[in-house]
């Protein structure tokens, strides 16, 4: 769990990983750019001079209701570019041009050249005013910009005239035949319309006459009632305040008092009813009397207490009773009225009931006359603009600013040239520099080892700077042909630790002590070292890290099991026989075959005569005998073995050991490689206790080990 969260936070990317690709990197970078800026300053150089001529036009706003009748679009600038980049133009312009103003500078050029030339020379461009465009010739000579600059506006203009005036043509022609068309139309709408109203007379809006006289009674009563019934509503409320100070409490009401005001409304109804008739009643009538006892009698039911009612209040009280049901029997009487109008509508509808439809289609046809009507005039109309524009020689553009003569030559914009230049070289520099870097799938760091192969790295071996007139000479028999030798130069540095505190000592140091951390509880004491392809430094490595083991002290015995390819006697200047294999006889001679204080507590084994069944002795049980003796004689013991992909002597060897170490070679060896040496050796239990990455680069201090060279150096000077 806790080495699946150091690899998660390692596998992190930061700003010195990205430095170090850089740094890494720096020559694909630095050619990429001085490639890119060379490049850049050539073209640059070889950029020709270009004059530029122009005259500006204005396009004056043109109407789109006739083109979009003939099917012709909007003008717009495609409009004129494409005019401009018409063949019939530009071969115009080659005609009205002295072509010797060609053959001056394009000696060669024929007359498809020249049209060519044209088309790519005369361009439309905008400026900043809406409806104002530039007419640019761009040419090697001022002359020759001039010229095409100068013909191309006069003749631009009059193709304009040309097209325009077709247009214009076709325009009227299609005008005219729509006029035919709407002329009969609305000739033919005129006599249905007039045939239409002669045979159903004057109706309008779906009523005749006297349905609508009819309708607007109806309609004016309907007013009426609804101005009655407020202006009711309105007194009743001011008569029922006015009651409420002449009228006992609600508990106080007796059926006696409801009866007399019933009686009294239905004596003053009566009254008002005999005055409609037209009988005056002289003096002081019954009906009068019966009112004013009833009134007598109401007000002695005025609740007690309160003072006597005045005379004004008792004479608006008998105003409103009065007004109250006055306009009660006008509004009935308009009501009367407003069914009366609407049973004369029923009956006349009932009477005439295609009125409606009638009237419907008396519209229909009016407005479809009106519609031809219209249209008629509105084609006449354009109709004549068409002629009028069709004779005129304005066509929608006119000239502002005729073409001069250019003094010098465009400008070339070189520094923008190197400026794209400069960021095209950067960006092509850094991009190939991480593609190839992201591309590389060898081990370059111990991030890359935990995070793929998913192994603790315990040493990291620099790079070793050596003299190499010092190298070993290795011939052997070439694998591709029997009589054929190779030639191997194989580095011969082995340290002396004692005294020598160099950083490639103290690298090897600090991997002897995470040997001896590596496994606590039981040290580590057969050790076996291996690769996964051949010259990845293991068999360097490995004597190395016997002899830092020897500097403590211990016994330490170095046993070269690689039977294939030995490399153990060249490196230390012995013999290969008797060694290894020797071993395996009856009764072995251990003291000639160990070759014993080669240094001080370090001794030797090498590979001894060649045999041809390696693997099986590996793999035999008196290897076991072997080790067993070497525990009891030595306190550390290490085999270096063949590596791993190519056979399985290492396999064999490793199931029998404490543990392996798996050398790798930074910027080398293919991950891919690694990991499946890693996984044959954990396949048959071989106990794999880290791997040694070798051979990395302290060059530069931003690399992934360039802090290892700078703190040693600074811890070695505080110490002294």
């Amino acid at each position: 769990m806790a080495f699946s969260t150091i690899q998660r936070l390692q596998s992190r990317t930061g700003i010195k990983d990205y430095l170090s690709v850089v740094f890494r990197r720096w020559m694909v970078i630095i050619l990429s750019f001085v490639s890119v800026m060379l490049s850049t300053f050539y073209y640059a150089a070889r950029i020709p001079d270009t004059y530029e001529s122009f005259s500006t036009f204005v396009i004056e706003e043109q109407t789109s209701y006739v083109n979009q009748m003939v099917g012709t679009p909007v003008r717009s600038l495609n409009y004129y570019e494409g005019i401009l980049n018409s063949r019939t133009f530009q071969e115009a312009v080659l005609d009205s041009i002295d072509t010797t103003i060609f053959t001056a500078h394009f000696p060669k050029y024929t007359r498809e050249n020249m049209l060519e030339f044209i088309n790519g020379s005369l361009t439309f461009r905008k400026t900043t005013y809406a409806s104002f465009l530039h007419l640019t010739a761009r040419a090697p000579t001022k002359e020759l910009a001039y010229a095409l600059a100068s013909v191309g506006t006069a003749l631009f203009r009059v193709r304009c005239l040309e097209v325009t005036s077709e247009e214009s043509r076709r325009a009227v022609a299609e005008i005219e035949k729509q006029l035919s068309l709407i002329r009969n139309n609305l000739e033919q709408a005129e006599h249905d319309f007039r045939s239409f109203s002669d045979t159903t007379g004057q109706i309008e809006e779906g009523m005749t006459p006297e349905l609508k006289t009819l309708t607007e009674a109806y309609a004016n009563s309907l007013a009426q009632i609804g101005i009655k019934e407020a202006d009711l509503d309105a007194e009743k409320k001011q008569l029922s305040k006015l009651e409420r100070k002449i009228t006992p409490e609600n508990n106080a009401r007796s059926p006696e008092y409801l009866q007399l005001r019933a009686k009294l409304r239905d004596l003053e109804r009566e009254k008002m009813r005999l005055e409609g008739l037209g009988i005056r009643l002289s003096g002081i009538s019954t009906v009068d009397r019966e009112i004013q006892d009833i009134e007598q009698r109401l007000l002695k039911f005025k609740q007690t207490g309160r003072s006597p009612l005045d005379p004004a209040t008792m004479h608006q009280w008998q105003d409103l009773r009065k007004s109250v049901i006055a306009k009660e029997g006008d509004l009935e009487l308009f009501k009367r009225r407003m069914e009366s109008y609407e049973k004369s509508i029923a009956r006349y509808k009932k009477g005439n009931p295609d009125i409606l439809s009638r009237s419907l289609e008396l519209l229909r046809l009016k407005r479809s006359k009106e519609v031809y009507e219209n249209l008629y005039t509105l084609l006449l109309e354009k109709a004549e603009e068409e002629r009028i524009k069709s004779a005129s020689s304005s066509v929608g553009i006119k000239i502002v600013d005729l073409p001069v003569m250019p003094h010098k030559p465009v400008p070339k914009n070189q520094t923008q040239l190197y400026l794209a230049g400069l960021l095209l070289g950067l960006l092509l520099g850094f991009g190939l520099a991480f593609l190839i870097e992201f591309n590389d799938t060898t081990i370059k760091s111990n991030d890359d080892i935990e995070r793929y192969i998913e192994l603790p790295v315990l040493g990291t071996i620099p790079h070793i700077v050596h003299n190499k007139r010092s190298d070993i000479e290795i011939r052997r028999r070439s694998s591709k042909s029997h009589k054929g030798m190779t030639v191997t130069q194989y580095p011969r540095h082995v340290f002396n630790f004692d005294g020598d505190d160099s950083v490639s000592t103290e690298a090897y140091r600090s991997l002897r002590t995470n040997i001896l951390f590596a496994s606590p509880d039981k040290p580590l004491q057969v050790l076996a070292l291996t690769s996964a392809g051949p010259s990845e430094g293991k068999s360097l490595t490995i004597s190395n890290l016997a002899l830092a083991y020897a500097q403590l002290g211990k016994r330490t015995l170095l046993v070269d099991t690689d039977l294939r390819r030995p490399v153990l006697h060249h490196i230390f200047n012995q013999q290969r026989e008797p060694g290894f294999t020797d071993l395996f006889i009856a009764n072995p001679d251990y003291d000639r075959i160990i070759r014993k204080e080669i240094r001080s507590n370090f001794s030797l084994i090498s590979s001894g005569i060649f045999t041809p069944n390696p693997a099986e002795l590996l793999g035999s049980h008196k290897m076991i005998q072997l080790l067993d003796y070497f525990r009891s004689h030595y306190d550390m013991v290490f085999f270096d073995t063949p590596p791993i992909v190519a056979v399985t002597d290492a396999t064999l060897l490793g199931t029998k050991m404490d543990g392996l170490l798996i050398v790798v070679k930074s910027h080398s060896t293919d991950r891919e490689i690694v990991l499946r040496a890693a996984n044959i050796l954990r396949n048959v239990g071989v106990k794999i206790v880290g791997t040694v990455l070798n051979d990395i680069n302290l060059s530069h201090r931003y690399s992934s080990y360039g802090y290892y060279k700078y703190y040693y150096h600074y811890y070695k000077t505080k110490k002294e």
